[in-house]
Order: structure tokens, then sequence, then C-alpha cells
């Protein structure tokens, strides 16, 4: 069963892009007075309030009015370097260097129709400001490992970083390296950086350090370490590829629970398979860092539900798959979750569904980087 990620929120370094139609005009002409029944959509054009933080994708649909049905060919002129139309009329665009925080006035979109009857549109597209250099993590559904549909793009997130000042551990005694970001001990997560732990929820975040941003790390935990009367399985299987590190397990609540099945290396780019086959109870929580993730391609694949395609290490006990409720052996599942969300370091967050409607699969890892220097 298909289902929806709701995005809770999407904020990315407080930048905007603003389409102004303030200055749209549509016309039309044909070299032989050719007239056809077609129009711009009213409703596809751009409205004064759409806004996209700035290093996200920009898409806008280009539609036709009326029933046409001949066949329509799209193009652009006067756009920004790298802006596209597909072949259905799809704009897309992601800027990306700080030369492109300015207003870029009159782009063109042009409608031919097969009898040669043309159709144009122009509007403007503001971004607007201050360009801050470095890596755009995102987050897609379905799996995006060797290709991307931007059609499955949800949003650009941001990872939860440490700053100078911190440290952490039990006795503070630390520095956050993402080992003691986790703080393992006691057989529970003790969180520096990261979203709130729950007793009956699942969260996932990325994180790097504040000195040390080129290599990325993917946390996910479940449960907390406090007083509480829960307890469940987790069964969720990880794919990594395209990065420029060997990733391994860095942390792992009960040793095995979370493991790597597998790593290939082809011209220099790592790829991996990882299990995780948790159980927690009272008082407990479970959870795994892997990483580091590095370079500019490297996407992680994870899918929670279904029957798994790797054979984990890890042999589940009855007891384990009675707690599962449902999810056992090669089956893979949140159990008993209330929710499972994926976190940006903004706070905001993506819906990845609950014991009884998880989301089949989802995608993160890098997706653009912003140049400031031009």
């Amino acid at each position: 069963m298909k289902n929806i990620l709701y995005i809770t929120l999407v904020s990315c370094i407080g930048l905007t892009i603003m389409i102004s139609c303030s200055e749209k005009e549509e016309s039309s002409s044909s070299s032989s007075s050719i007239t056809e029944d077609i129009s711009f959509d009213p409703s596809s054009v751009p409205d004064n309030g759409t806004t996209v933080a700035f290093g996200q994708s920009y898409q806008y649909q280009v539609t036709t009015d009326n029933n046409y049905s001949g066949t329509i060919t799209y193009s652009l002129s006067n756009q920004p370097d790298g802006m596209t139309i597909s072949s259905t009329g799809l704009i897309e665009w992601t800027p990306s260097k700080s030369s492109e925080i300015t207003t870029h006035s009159n782009i063109k979109i042009t409608i031919t129709t097969a009898s040669g009857y043309v159709l144009t549109q122009t509007y403007d597209l503001t971004v607007t400001g201050t360009c801050v250099s470095g890596n755009v993590l995102a987050i897609w559904t379905g799996d995006q490992r060797s290709s991307t549909d931007s059609s499955k793009f949800l949003s650009n997130i941001t990872a939860y970083t440490d700053n100078a000042s911190d440290i952490c551990g039990q006795s503070n005694n630390k520095d956050c390296t993402p080992w003691w970001n986790y703080d393992l001990r006691g057989s529970s997560v003790h969180l520096t950086h990261g979203p709130t732990a729950v007793a009956d929820k699942g969260n996932m975040f990325f994180y790097n350090q504040y000195d040390n941003a080129s290599y990325t790390f993917l946390f996910w935990n479940f449960g907390v370490d406090a007083t509480h009367t829960y307890g469940t399985t987790v069964h969720i299987d990880a794919y990594t590829a395209s990065n420029t590190s060997p990733d391994i397990v860095i942390a792992s609540d009960d040793n095995d629970e979370t493991s790597q099945e597998s790593q290939n290396q082809s011209g220099g780019l790592y790829s991996s398979t990882y299990t995780t086959r948790a159980t927690y109870s009272n008082n407990y929580s479970d959870g795994a860092v892997i990483g580091p993730f590095s370079g500019s391609n490297y996407r992680i694949f994870v899918d929670l539900i279904g029957k798994s395609a790797l054979t984990s290490t890890h042999s589940t006990t009855p007891n384990e798959n009675t707690k599962a409720s449902g999810v056992s052996g090669n089956d893979l599942g949140l159990g008993e979750l209330a929710s499972f969300k994926f976190w940006s370091k903004d706070n905001s967050s993506f819906d990845l569904g609950d014991n009884a409607s998880p989301v089949d699969n989802f995608t993160v890892g890098y997706s653009t980087t912003l140049d400031c220097s031009n």
C-alpha cells in the first residue's frame, strides 16, 4: 500500500525564492494567421505568494485551458542558466550560485502547436537571501539511489550540528563525535544533538560536527531512557550508494541489532546494506548510527515495510517476534510505534507513518552544493 508523506514544515537557511506575476504577459502569434482553441490555464500561473527555500528545486507546471488534444512543444527563453522545461511543460531550476540572487525578468514560456500556432507567457522570478556555501541534503519518496525523479522530491533537510563550545557524554566531558552524540549507555540512547526521544516514537536524522561538515552521519532511534512501560520491535533495511567514504556502523544499541550486511566499492564509491532488527522494553530504547557519508552523490534508501531483500545476521527471537505485532523473521515494519519521523535541524519533520500505515520507503542524501564564490 502506498502512503503519503505529510510535510510538517520546510525551511532551509532562511532564504526564499519569490515569484512575481505583476509583469506577466500572454500573447499569441502565427506566421499563417492560424488560430486554435488553446490558451494558458489561469490556475497554473504562479501567484504572488509562491515561495521556496533557496537551494531547493523550483518547479512550475505549465498547463493549458480547454481540452486541447493536439501536439504541443514547450520551450523557454531568457531563463536563468540551468532552468529547463520538459516535454510535458514542467519547468525546473535550483538556484545554487550567489550571482543568482537577483530578479530574473521576463522569463518567456513558449507553446507551439503542430500547426504552427504560438502562445507565449512571461513572468519574473526573484531569488532573495544570502548565500551560504555548502552541501544541501534532501528527502525523496521511493528509491532514488541511481537516478533522481524530481516529482518525488519532498524538500531539503538540514543536519543537526554541534558547535565549538558543545560537549557530550554523561559527565559532559567528551568531544561531540557521532559516537558521543548518540551516547549509548545503559542500553539506551542519550542524545545531545537531535530530536527529543519519546517512548513510543521513532526518529531519524542527519548529524555532522561543526568543524568537519564534509562528513555526515545518519542516526535513528526508538524509545527513550526514562520510566515507561512500553516496548516493541522495529525492522528496517537501509541501502547506501555513491559514498566516497567507506561507511560503517558507528553505534548500535545491544551491539548487533543493527548490522552491516555487505559493502562494495567501485570507482572509489562505496555501496553498503544494513539491517536493523531492534527490540526494546520498559525504560529502554534502541537505535543506531551509520556513516560517514561524503561526496556529492551519496544517497541512503530506507525500506520500512514488506519482505526484506537482505539476509540479516541478527536472528529475531520469539519474544521479539511477539512484540513486533506481525513483524517477524524477514518482515519489515515499525512494530507498535505511534509514529516515525525524519527530522531536520530547524525542527521540521516528515511523517514516515506509524505501525498501522507506514510509508513504503524513502531516500535521503546529497542534493546540491551552494556556490557563493560567483
